[in-house]
């Protein structure tokens, strides 16, 4: 019977650890070929300044499929309603049933702190003790937090364009890591003290001038999702070893590396490698102690769902869970009213019939 596993569920059973893990596992199946992640398909809604987007997964070891539909609505702010809206379905593939229904807003949140944090494992210098972070927004928390997990954090400085919104994060997420969080009066006073650089802004243009960077930091650029968002300068990305989530994602939509490509700043083979390749050591981390590296992210698929599978089996493991049906109590499909015109749903088969 499927489940529905809510914000609240999510949160009680879903630990950044395990998701750093699992999210490494998924990373080394999909370098070996084991899964199939087709880009994101954006649907636009111009009349709304609108999008969403349809991101499934198949991953052949575990035999697990999910999709997740996430919307952006920036217009949503004006009328109190959080601009990000999400849904996770994860499915059996064999008989196609679905497995369970959950909320896709912490799902995403978790799942790219924990990538970032894959990335740092492998990138960053051991001995990283400051992290900076630009935006301090709702995907912070979590970017700290799997930072925090994988290097021995000892001071963590942020900066936000409001700094009402830094003050607060810093008042709220001091004592939940154990690190002091400073607020900073500019971003460069942010990145050259930094060791690793968190950005996670909505940004069009770059947010901090690559100049500044110290000998050695390792980035992960996780705000601009689209071609025209843009974090990083091009002194940055022609400094830094650049590492990719995916390079099907990242040479699609990640502005970052695209808008410094059309000015020939930059080429494809500027990429050193995608994370997988890194993970399952087809290509090298940084060899060298001032190299800059870069974990450019623009969200991959394969990352929801394998944390959506660890969900879904932590909650069957802990009894923290909805169930629900679309059958009748008998087992039997139950005979539905017309769905639109001349559609109706077969009570043998559930399936849709002319």
């Amino acid at each position: 019977m499927p489940i529905i596993l809510s914000r609240e569920h999510l949160c009680r059973i879903l630990a950044m650890t395990e998701a750093i893990q699992a999210l490494e596992d998924g990373f080394r199946e999909y370098s070996r070929g084991h899964c199939f992640v087709p880009v994101r398909m954006p649907v636009r809604i111009e009349k709304a300044n609108g999008i969403f987007l349809f991101m499934p997964a198949y991953l052949k070891k575990e035999d697990s499929f999910g999709t997740k539909m996430i919307s952006v609505f920036p217009e949503n702010l004006k009328k109190g309603i959080s601009t990000l809206q999400s849904v996770y379905l994860l499915n059996d593939p064999m008989p196609g049933e679905l497995l369970a229904l959950m909320d896709g807003i912490f799902l995403t949140a978790i799942r790219t702190g924990a990538a970032s944090a894959v990335a740092t494992k492998y990138l960053a210098r051991e001995n990283s003790e400051v992290l900076g972070m630009i935006g301090t927004g709702a995907q912070a928390p979590f970017q700290a937090e799997g930072v925090c997990a994988v290097r021995p954090i000892k001071t963590i400085l942020i900066f936000d364009r409001v700094d009402e919104i830094a003050k607060k994060f810093s008042k709220t997420n001091s004592p939940r890591l154990r690190v002091p969080i400073e607020v900073m009066r500019s971003t460069h006073e942010v990145v050259v003290k930094s060791d690793i650089l968190v950005t996670v802004t909505t940004s069009i243009q770059p947010v901090f001038d690559g100049h500044d960077l110290k000998p050695g930091t390792h980035i992960n650029a996780v705000g601009a999702y689209t071609p025209e968002m843009r974090e990083l300068d091009d002194v940055t990305v022609r400094r830094a070893r650049i590492v990719v989530d995916t390079y099907e994602g990242c040479l699609a939509e990640a502005g970052d590396l695209l808008i410094p490509m059309k000015a020939g700043r930059i080429s494809k083979e500027s990429i050193h490698a995608d994370l997988g390749e890194i993970v399952l050591g087809k290509k090298p981390c940084s060899t060298e102690e001032d190299e800059i590296t870069l974990f450019e992210s623009v969200g991959f698929a394969l990352e929801d769902l394998v944390t959506a599978r660890l969900a879904y089996h932590r909650a069957k493991e802990s009894g923290t869970r909805f169930e629900f049906s679309f059958t009748h109590p008998s087992g039997k499909h139950q005979v539905t009213e017309e769905v639109g015109k001349g559609i109706k749903l077969d009570p043998a088969h559930a399936v849709r019939t002319a």
